[in-house]
């Protein structure tokens, strides 16, 4: 996993909208101030669930996934982590079923 998630989720929203500005893309996220992008670029700070899943949308990232993420980043129980670890791989694993099934469906 990405040791600052909430900052990657920034970086891949800034390529999506095409700009290199921290601000700009900081901007479009409900209750983000300048103060609030530099602490989570240093990791002091994560994004809320709402505005991970905004991002997620925007990116067309699996939202799942992304939010199950974002909570990993965020507690510090080690054995909390690993049982959301679990459910990401659960989660990973039933979508690369269905997408399978589905490619299996379309084959004629």
């Amino acid at each position: 996993m990405v040791e600052n998630y909430s900052w990657w989720l920034i970086e891949q929203l800034k390529n999506k909208m095409g700009t290199t500005s921290d601000r700009k893309a900081g901007l479009t996220l409900e209750k983000m101030n300048d103060g609030n992008l530099g602490k989570i670029k240093r990791g002091e700070r994560h994004l809320t669930p709402e505005q991970a899943l905004y991002i997620a949308e925007q990116c067309n990232l699996d939202v799942g996934e992304v939010l199950v993420r974002l909570d990993m980043e965020k507690t510090k129980s080690e054995a909390v982590r690993s049982a959301l670890g679990n459910v990401l791989k659960r989660i990973v694993g039933a979508v690369a079923c269905i997408s399978l099934t589905m490619a299996l469906m379309m084959t004629p």
